[in-house]
C-alpha cells in the first residue's frame, strides 16, 4: 500500500556507533515459501551513516534461535492485474443469403472451457475498400450491431472488429447487410468520335464496376482473460524536516536536511506561494563540502486561464546521501514561503521520493523472524541456490514490521532504543503536535552542531 512517511531529523547520536537494533516481523505462512518485507526508512537511519551501501552490509534476517537467514535485497515490484482479450475462432456451420443479406451461423468451439461473457467480434476478410453493417444475435435475441470498414483509398483506416458485450452463447448468428460490395475496376472504357473531316466530335469515358462477394475467412470472439504482470513499485513519499535560511547577500534561500542514505530519486520543495518561477540547485555533502548534484526550476502559476504547479527536482537516478542542501535563487524577488510547521505532512519543507526495496527470504511455517541492523558488520555472502530461487519468485507472501515495534512510549518510532523521529502514517494524518515540535528542535540542534564542528564549503 502506498503511504507517506514523515522523516524528522534524528539526534546527533545517529552519527555515532550504535548497538544492533532489532525489529520483529509479523506474518504467517502455511508452507515453506518466499516472503518479502518492505525496507522501511527506519532501517536506513539505523545503519552507519556515510558508509556506502550500509543497509546491504549491516542488515540481517534472523529466526527465533538467532540464526541468520539468507535474504535478497531487491527493488520492490507491484502486482498489476489486467483484463485482456483472448480471441477464440468460431466454427462456421452455415452460410445463407436471404432478403438481400448474408447470414452466417457459427458456434463456439467445442472442447474448450466456456467463458462467462464475450467482449468483441472480429471478422477476418481479405477485401479492401468496403463498408459493411453487421448485426449479431443468438437464437433470435439481438446482441450487438456495428459497422466494419476499410477506407484505405481515402485514409489509413481499417476496422474489422466490433464490441460484443454479451454473456456466453453457444451459437451466434452474424448478419451482413451486403452480400456483395461494389468496387471500381482498374480499367475503364473510352470512346472517341470524329467527323468526316477528322475533327474530334465527342469523347466519352465509362468506368466499370465490379461486384465482389463479401468473403469471410473466419469469425472470432474475444473472451476476457486475466493477465498478471509486475512493475516497479512507485516511490515512497518521505517528508523530511530541515533548516530553512535566507542568504540576503547571495539572494538565495537555503534548505538543509539529513536524509540518512535513503535511495532518493527526486525532491519536492513545499513552497506555499502562488505565482513564482525560481532556479534551484541541489548539493550533496561529501568531504565536508557541498558538491553539485542536480539543477532545475520550480514554479507555480495560479492566475485566470492558467493554473499549474511543479515543485519537483528529479535526479534521474537513485541518490544515496547522508544530507542534502537545496539553494533557491531569489534574485530581486522576495524569498519564497517554505512550510516548516508541524500540522501535517504537507507542512514539512522537503518531500523526498524514495525508491522502494524489498527484503526477500524463505520462511518456514511456525517460525518467527526479525530484522536486525548491526552497525559495522561485513556484507553477507549467501548460497547462490537460495538467492537464485528467491530471485525467480515475483509475488512473495508479504510480511510486515511489527507495529508494536514502530511506536514505543509517547508515540516514538522504534521505542526508546531505536530511531526516535520517524512516523509512518496514511496521507493527511495529523501528527501529534507536541512530539513534532520536540523532534524538529532536535533536528535543528543537530544541523547547528554539524555546521559548527565541520563547516562545509560549497564547491561549484
Amino acid at each position: 500500500m502506498h503511504k507517506s512517511i514523515l522523516l524528522a531529523i534524528l539526534p546527533l547520536a545517529v552519527f555515532a556507533a550504535k548497538e544492533p537494533q532489532s525489529w520483529p516481523l509479523t506474518g504467517v505462512v502455511t508452507e515453506e515459501c518466499a516472503v518479502a518485507v518492505s525496507c522501511h526508512p527506519m532501517l536506513y537511519a539505523a545503519a552507519t551513516q556515510g558508509r556506502e551501501d550500509a543497509i546491504k552490509s549491516e542488515l540481517r534476517v534472523r529466526d527465533s534461535k538467532g540464526h541468520d537467514i539468507p535474504y535478497a535485497f531487491r527493488a520492490a515490484k507491484t502486482r498489476v492485474v489486467d483484463e485482456v482479450k483472448d480471441w477464440r475462432e468460431l466454427k462456421i456451420t452455415r452460410v445463407t443469403e436471404a432478403d438481400g443479406r448474408l447470414v452466417v451461423d457459427a458456434e463456439f468451439p467445442a472442447g474448450s472451457s466456456n467463458p462467462e461473457r464475450f467482449l468483441a467480434l472480429k471478422v477476418a476478410t481479405p477485401l479492401t475498400d468496403f463498408e459493411q453493417s453487421v448485426e449479431v444475435s443468438s437464437e433470435g435475441v439481438p446482441l450487438a450491431s456495428g459497422v466494419l470498414c476499410d477506407y484505405r483509398k481515402f485514409a489509413d483506416l481499417r476496422v474489422t472488429e466490433m464490441p460484443l458485450e454479451a454473456s456466453y452463447r453457444r451459437t451466434l448468428t452474424v448478419t451482413f447487410a451486403k452480400p456483395t460490395s461494389e468496387a471500381a475496376a482498374a480499367a475503364f472504357e473510352r470512346t472517341i468520335r470524329e467527323n468526316g473531316e477528322g475533327k474530334l466530335e465527342a469523347k466519352s469515358v465509362r468506368e466499370s464496376v465490379v461486384n465482389r462477394p463479401f468473403r469471410i475467412d473466419s469469425l472470432s470472439v474475444a473472451v476476457p482473460r486475466t493477465r498478471v504482470s509486475f512493475e516497479a513499485a512507485p516511490p515512497m513519499e518521505v517528508y523530511a524536516a530541515g533548516s530553512v535560511e535566507t542568504d540576503a547577500k547571495a539572494k538565495k534561500s537555503v534548505l538543509e536536511a539529513v536524509v540518512f542514505g535513503l535511495p532518493v530519486t527526486a525532491i519536492s520543495i513545499n513552497a506555499t506561494d502562488r505565482n513564482f518561477s525560481r532556479k534551484v540547485a541541489v548539493f550533496r555533502r561529501m568531504d565536508v563540502r557541498w558538491r553539485p548534484l542536480a539543477t532545475g526550476r520550480i514554479s507555480a502559476v495560479n492566475l485566470p486561464g492558467e493554473k499549474k504547479r511543479d515543485l519537483e527536482i528529479a535526479f534521474g537516478r537513485e541518490v544515496r546521501e547522508a544530507a542534502l542542501r537545496v539553494e533557491i535563487e531569489n534574485d530581486d524577488n522576495p524569498p519564497l514561503n517554505i512550510a516548516t510547521s508541524m500540522d501535517g505532512p504537507a507542512r514539512f519543507p522537503l518531500m523526498l521520493k524514495v525508491a522502494q526495496y524489498d527484503i526477500v527470504f524463505v520462511a518456514t511455517p511456525g517460525e518467527k523472524y526479525s530484522l536486525v541492523v548491526e552497525p559495522g558488520a561485513d556484507r553477507p555472502r549467501y548460497d547462490e541456490a537460495i538467492l537464485g530461487y528467491i530471485d525467480r519468485v515475483q509475488d512473495p507472501v508479504r510480511f510486515e514490521i511489527s507495529s508494536d515495534n514502530f511506536f514505543g512510549e509517547n508515540g516514538v518510532l522504534g521505542g526508546k532504543d531505536g530511531p526516535t523521529a520517524i512516523w509512518l502514517t496514511a496521507p493527511f494524518d495529523v501528527i501529534p503536535f507536541i512530539s513534532g515540535i520536540v523532534f524538529v528542535v532536535l533536528g535543528l540542534i543537530c544541523i547547528r552542531l554539524i555546521k559548527s564542528s565541520t563547516p562545509p564549503k560549497r564547491e561549484s
